[in-house]
C-alpha cells in the first residue's frame, strides 16, 4: 500500500470567516477548501472563533495536520533595515535596530528577517524585518493546539497574498502589482514587484465610505498616496491591480471597482494551481476572494 501524501493546511482566521485550504505540496495540488462564516458583530470575537472552529472540525476531520496560519499584517512591525556589509553578527544588529523602532521591550516580540536582493549601496546589505507581539502568536498557537492541530508556521496575511500571486502570476512578476485586499472592516493595499513586498497602505471602512461609490473614491485617494511614497514605480497607469478579500465576494461589488479601475482583475489563486475540491472554475472564481489568503498559506513552501 502506498504511503499517504504529506499534507499542509492553510488556515486564515479573519473578521468574517475561517478559511481552510488543504495542499498536497508534492503534487502541487489543492485537495480541499472550506469557508466557515463568523458573526462579524460578535462581542466576544475569540469565543465566536472557537465555536465556529468546532463546527468546522465536525465537517473536516484533520487532527494532527500541519497548519500554516496567518495573523493580520496591519498589527505587525514591518521595517527595511540597512546594515553595513561587513557586519558579522546580523541577528544582534537587527535586534538592536528593531528595538529602536518599537514601543516597549524587544522581548515582547517575535521577529524574523530576510535579506533583500536590492541594496542601497555597494557596501551595504538590506533586510526586510517583521516583528509581532508574542501574545498574539501565543493565542493563535494555543487555539490550534487545543484543536489537536500542529502549527508549523505563522505568517502574515499580506505575505500569503504575495505568495499566491507569485505562484499563479509568475509570468507577470516584473510588472509592479497592487493587491487590493478588503474585508468588511478595512482595506490593505499591498505593493509588490518580483515577488517582493514593497510597501503597504491601510484604510478603515468608516461610516462615511459604506457605499461602493465612497469606497472607490477613498480607494483612489489611498492608491495615489501609496504610489506617491514609491515614485520609482511610476504612476497609476503602469500598475496592475488585483482584487481579493471577503469585501469582493459579492460579484456586484467587484464589478463596480473593476469598472472604475483600469488594469484591474480579481486575483485568482487557482490560475496555475490545480484544485480537486469538486468545484468548477466558475465556483472557484466565486469563492476565490475569500480563499486567497488560505491558499497562499498552504502553498507557502511548495517550491
Amino acid at each position: 500500500m502506498a504511503s499517504p501524501q504529506n499534507t499542509i493546511g492553510g488556515l486564515d482566521i479573519n473578521r468574517t470567516d475561517i478559511c481552510y485550504t488543504r495542499c498536497l505540496p508534492d503534487s502541487r495540488l489543492i485537495a480541499n477548501v472550506c469557508i466557515q462564516p463568523l458573526e462579524i458583530d460578535a462581542e466576544d470575537y475569540w469565543g465566536t472563533v472557537n465555536s465556529a472552529f468546532d463546527d468546522f472540525l465536525k465537517e473536516f476531520k484533520i487532527p494532527g495536520e500541519n497548519i500554516v496560519s496567518s495573523l493580520p499584517g496591519e498589527y505587525a512591525i514591518i521595517k527595511k533595515i540597512v546594515l553595513e556589509s561587513d557586519v558579522n553578527e546580523i541577528n544582534d544588529a537587527i535586534e538592536w535596530e528593531l528595538s529602536q523602532q518599537i514601543i516597549g521591550s524587544i522581548d515582547d516580540y517575535v521577529y524574523d528577517y530576510q535579506r533583500l536582493t536590492d541594496t542601497p549601496e555597494e557596501n551595504f546589505q538590506n533586510f526586510l524585518v517583521v516583528g509581532y507581539r508574542n501574545s498574539a502568536i501565543d493565542r493563535m498557537t494555543k487555539l490550534l493546539k487545543s484543536k489537536k492541530l500542529n502549527p508549523i508556521i505563522i505568517d502574515l496575511d499580506i505575505f500569503a497574498l504575495i505568495n499566491v500571486y507569485e505562484i499563479n502570476y509568475d509570468d507577470k512578476l516584473t510588472i509592479p502589482a497592487l493587491i487590493i485586499f478588503s474585508d468588511a472592516l478595512k482595506t490593505k493595499l499591498i505593493l509588490t514587484v518580483n515577488g517582493n513586498f514593497v510597501d503597504i497602505e491601510i484604510f478603515d471602512h468608516t461610516e462615511e465610505i459604506q457605499t461602493i461609490e465612497h469606497f472607490i473614491s477613498t480607494l483612489n485617494v489611498n492608491i495615489k498616496k501609496l504610489l506617491a511614497n514609491n515614485t520609482g514605480f511610476g504612476d497609476i497607469g503602469g500598475i496592475q491591480f488585483y482584487l481579493t478579500g471577503s469585501y469582493f465576494s459579492k460579484p456586484e461589488t467587484a464589478e463596480a471597482v473593476l469598472g472604475k479601475l483600469k488594469n484591474c482583475e480579481v486575483l485568482f489563486p487557482f490560475r496555475k494551481i490545480t484544485c480537486s475540491a469538486g468545484m468548477d472554475d466558475e465556483k472557484l472564481m466565486e469563492f476565490s476572494p475569500q480563499l486567497a489568503v488560505s491558499v497562499g498559506l498552504a502553498l507557502r513552501d511548495i517550491d
